[in-house]
């Protein structure tokens, strides 16, 4: 099921530039492939016929941020990122919305 393996875009400068090049940045669950993220992202955007080339991911660490009235030390949590490429001339249409 994709809803397991992707979580949803990551919506950035950086991604959005990348989209221009038909490269596109998702958060996924922390166990995933590259081979199911492909095929979950096939899977969820059949409709408009979407073929992946390549797929990049990389372990995000949590950045360490100051919590409560004292600052007691904390930390954001790790997540997985992955960096999608589509075939020749594909574009993913409405995920950045009125961008």
């Amino acid at each position: 099921m994709p809803a397991e393996v992707i979580y949803g875009p990551v919506i950035s400068e950086r991604s959005y530039a990348l989209s221009e090049r038909g490269q596109y940045t998702f958060k996924v669950a922390p166990q995933a492939s590259k081979p199911e993220i492909a095929h979950a992202l096939e899977q969820h955007y059949e409709a408009q016929g979407i073929k992946v080339a390549a797929v990049n991911t990389i372990n995000v660490r949590g950045k360490g941020k100051r919590l409560g009235a004292r600052g007691a030390p904390g930390r954001t949590p790790h997540w997985k990122k992955a960096i999608v490429t589509l075939g020749p001339g594909q574009k993913l249409e409405g995920l950045f919305g009125s961008l």
